[in-house]
């Protein structure tokens, strides 16, 4: 844990009118909201404040001191600019320290008396201590715009912002795509596996012996991509829960459910076509980055976040972006991606003062009604902001994507599962994609694992 402090001075915390106002990297865990970025593009949103209401200066925050946990630590240049900024702006000084293991820093600050005003954490991190130690953000203008479904709600209660959203599905590089075919790429066509299985085998025809990444690490063939299971039963985390429910009480099972083999079905499809084929157990994410962005592999499947690694690659001259996992069946879950807020702020209701609570929840403003505060979000940290009124450009192609399909309410929602899912049932999937474990058999250990929760 790093503690940085941040300094600064000027104008207003506690704004006098009604305006005041992801992600990147390898995750090492899923952590994501229970709530679908769906719904949030469907709702009306609130009025637009102007930008003359952006800059009216109202009263002083001199003197004002808060402080914020931050727990991805790919943000941290970012969010210490940002905490400059409205100090600038508010007088509010912003103290800020990191931790990758928000879980931990939580429990010790509490138990230490000395929790941080402001928390950058999971989803589980905030309903583990909502209503005993945060502070309710029901009454705030945010939540007509986003957070009234992309928070986290406990009993009816919003308790934490949603800060951003992330996709999953196949990334692709648009132009190795178009080199080989010799024709125009349109995602929407490929929808499902036999449509994709056809552009599969023309590459391979084309000279692309492999055009299809997959990684090893278990938090992506082993966590991430299982979900498709129950995020693809029909699109809604109800139906996935009413499933689980049945597989528990023995009157249904992974091995005969539609979904189920279907997914796998283009899981299999995918691993013929894999271009760490020979050994995909030493698969090297660094290098899969490079495929994709270099051309030499043209679909990977993985989630936005995966730009900054891929960027390391990218020459400028070739046009990505991310679709939804093709898959056959006439499921409503087909052609949507698999979208949702990963990451929340929580506000501290225990040692806040009135005066900090007040501070923090106009930074929260901040950061969806002012420019500044939008250009926080989407330029220096880069991700795809929870609130529709944001209109800026992404700043890269993935995110583009899965604001598109954000914007059109084409994604499914994200269904939780218990914390142990990926410690129980990834390493079994490395097996199945080494070859070394059948469907039947991994049907058989997560019929196994939600019997056990």
């Amino acid at each position: 844990m790093r503690l940085r402090k941040l300094t600064a001075l000027s104008m207003a915390a506690v704004m006098a009118v009604s305006i005041t106002g992801c992600s990147s990297g390898k995750p090492k865990e899923d952590t994501s909201a229970a709530t679908t970025a769906a719904e949030a593009a469907t709702a009306e949103p609130a009025k637009e404040t102007s930008s003359e209401e952006t800059k009216e200066p109202a009263a002083s925050g001199e003197g004002v001191k808060i402080t914020m946990m931050n727990s991805k630590p790919e943000l941290e240049d970012a969010l210490e600019e940002a905490a400059k900024e409205y100090q600038a702006a508010t007088g509010v000084e912003i103290e800020l320290y990191t931790t990758d293991k928000p879980g931990e820093s939580i429990a010790q600050k509490y138990a230490a008396g000395d929790p941080a005003t402001l928390m950058l954490c999971d989803y589980s991190n905030v309903t583990d201590i909502a209503a005993e130690k945060l502070l309710d953000l029901s009454g705030e203008k945010w939540m007509a715009d986003g957070g009234e479904v992309l928070g986290v709600k406990l009993d009816g209660k919003t308790y934490g912002f949603p800060f951003c959203v992330e996709g999953t599905g196949i990334l692709y590089n648009k132009n190795a795509i178009e080199t080989v075919t010799g024709k125009e790429f349109i995602p929407d066509e490929y929808q499902t596996l036999d449509q994709f299985k056809v552009l599969l085998e023309e590459m391979r025809a084309g000279g692309m012996e492999n055009p299809v990444i997959l990684n090893s690490e278990d938090w992506s063939i082993g966590q991430h991509f299982i979900q498709y299971v129950y995020r693809m039963q029909t699109g809604k985390k109800e139906d996935a829960q009413k499933l689980f429910e049945d597989i528990k009480n023995g009157s249904a099972s992974f091995a005969s459910n539609d979904v189920f083999n279907s997914i796998y079905d283009t899981l299999d499809v995918l691993i013929q076509y894999n271009i760490n084929g020979s050994d995909p157990l030493a698969a090297d994410y660094d290098l899969n980055a490079s495929y994709l962005a270099e051309g030499e592999a043209a679909f990977w499947l993985n989630g936005s976040w995966a730009w900054p690694d891929t960027e390391e690659y990218v020459d400028g001259s070739m046009t990505y972006g991310i679709m939804p996992l093709p898959v056959n069946g006439n499921y409503s879950s087909v052609g949507r991606l698999n979208a949702n807020a990963t990451k929340f702020i929580a506000i501290d209701n225990v040692k806040a003062t009135p005066e900090q609570q007040e501070a923090a929840k106009e930074f929260l403003n901040w950061l969806v009604y002012d420019q500044a505060g939008q250009d926080v979000l989407v330029n220096k940290c880069a991700v795809v902001p929870a609130f529709k009124n944001i209109a800026a450009d992404m700043t890269n192609d993935f995110n583009t994507g899965v604001k598109t399909y954000v914007d059109k309410s084409l994604v499914n929602d994200y269904v939780p599962i218990p914390s142990d899912h990926r410690s129980t049932l990834a390493a079994y999937m490395q097996k199945y994609l080494a070859g070394e474990l059948d469907r039947t058999e991994m049907a058989q250990h997560m019929d196994d694992f939600f019997k056990s929760h």
